[in-house]
């Protein structure tokens, strides 16, 4: 019975080590291939050439990506966990939305080139994001905000914070239900001991993320009655992240809320579908004339 429980640890260890490897490896690789200058090259050649702003912050630096004339209708764009502001890159080129609004974005805390560090509250968050909105926004202007994945879940705590700076909220396969966003197996076993020193710090931050998630948005349901703008909802069947009955659950509290649900649609929307993104910044001004939500 001992050699048995002594095996499976050393199984159970071998297999947790080969995962956060692997995690590493794609990682990695995925921070080779999507870079941030390398984006930025990319933009030049295409003839687009994005604005970059530090924004102080208690001591450190939220950093700010812009594309558009700062005068324009403008959209604030929240990436997930882990990301950066460059996900976003397709909705950045689409030159239709560059003659219509200025897109804006930002490395959420513990990413890229902001040195805010790692936040496990979506309070904390969404006081990011406010800063941002504060930057670029006049004193009495609206954004339209785009939240993909975990950036749903910051999207929904800024609209509860900071709701009169927000004219329209498009939530992206968000992180929304606190039922569907428990901490997994894997967030679990990387959380602490060998596993966790291994990992890059954004997984790390990530993880992080994840953890403190189930019990943020608990605390936020009591009230989501309190948002009263105009919504848009985007979601696939075929998400493997974020359940796609996340829907059904955000319908509870604002039924009237403009939603797509669509058969053959991933989490990845704005690489693999980013024109839906696009509409839906395009619709979201006629959308606006609905009053509540």
């Amino acid at each position: 019975m001992r050699r048995r429980i002594k095996k499976l640890l050393y199984v159970s260890g071998f297999a947790i080590l080969l995962l956060v490897t692997i995690g590493f490896v794609i990682f990695q690789k995925f921070k080779a291939e999507f870079d941030d200058q390398k984006i930025i090259n990319e933009f030049h050649a295409q003839n687009i050439f994005p604005h970059s702003e530090m924004i102080p912050y208690k001591g450190n630096e939220i950093h700010t990506i812009y594309i558009g004339d700062l005068s324009k209708p403008k959209v604030l764009l929240i990436h997930g966990s882990p990301g950066y502001w460059f996900d976003f890159k397709y909705i950045f080129a689409d030159k239709t939305l560059q003659k219509e609004y200025c897109i804006i974005s930002y490395d959420r805390p513990g990413y890229g080139k902001t040195t805010v560090p790692a936040q496990k509250h979506l309070s904390n968050q969404a006081k990011v994001a406010a800063a941002v909105l504060n930057h670029y926004g006049k004193s009495n202007e609206k954004f339209i905000i785009v939240g993909h994945s975990y950036g749903g879940a910051v999207l929904e705590q800024t609209i509860l914070d900071f709701q009169t700076k927000i004219s329209h909220a498009i939530y992206v396969a968000p992180c929304l239900s606190p039922e569907f966003q428990k901490a997994k197996w894997y967030n679990i076993m990387i959380s602490g001991g060998l596993t966790n020193k291994m990992l890059p710090l954004e997984l790390k931050n990530s993880n992080l993320e994840m953890m403190a998630l189930e019990n943020n948005l608990s605390l936020n349901e009591g009230r989501l009655h309190e948002i009263n703008i105009p919504t848009s909802y985007i979601q696939g069947k075929k998400d493997v992240l974020v359940p796609y009955q996340t829907q059904a659950y955000y319908l509870k509290f604002h039924k009237n809320a403009n939603h797509k649900l669509l058969e053959d649609l991933n989490h990845f929307i704005p690489w693999s579908n980013p024109e839906l993104i696009v509409q839906a910044i395009k619709e979201a001004n006629s959308l606006n004339k609905y009053s509540k939500f």
